[in-house]
């Protein structure tokens, strides 16, 4: 009785077990492997025990694969006018499981962008990287700063009188 090998995403649940054999058997065998939902990444053995199977046989475990989940990154939109302080950027996260959060990450993305509040407007990608996890692959989506055209400047003249003749002001 060999159990078949089978494969899952981190904290998913662990699929249905089930196992071949080369002769009939009477009875049905009990596959159990260790790992569980929030088990992390990696192979765990899947062990064929007797059951109700009657008779003599040989048993061969199987693997299940726990693979990495997708995660993905992403940058934002942001809009300030010309010549206003750069925001601060925060990413956004879609795919993480089973409650988890930022807090599994054994290194935080950086965002950044080659626009300055000096640069004309436009629109300019946010990039987003350097992240790292330890159950989950990622991606990431470039966020986008939208720069305005600063507010017009009115720039309005006093007005003095002086008589002829006298010093300027």
């Amino acid at each position: 009785i060999t159990a078949d090998d089978k494969t899952r995403e981190h904290d998913d649940e662990n699929p249905e077990l089930t196992y071949t054999t080369n002769v009939p058997i009477k009875g049905v065998p009990l596959l159990t492997t260790t790992a569980t939902n929030t088990s992390p990444v990696g192979e765990y053995e899947i062990t064929v025990e007797g059951g109700t199977v009657e008779g003599r046989f040989t048993t061969v475990a199987g693997k299940l694969t726990v693979t990495k989940a997708p995660l993905t990154i992403a940058g934002g939109t942001y809009t300030i006018k010309q010549g206003e302080a750069m925001p601060t950027f925060f990413a956004s996260y879609s795919g993480f499981k089973n409650g988890e959060t930022e807090e599994v990450l054994t290194q935080k993305p950086t965002l950044t962008t080659d626009a300055t509040s000096a640069s004309v407007p436009g629109a300019y990608e946010i990039a987003v990287s350097g992240a790292e996890a330890e159950n989950y692959v990622i991606s990431y989506v470039a966020g986008t700063l939208y720069i305005e055209e600063a507010d017009p400047v009115t720039v309005t003249a006093s007005s003095y009188t002086r008589e002829y003749g006298e010093e300027k002001l």
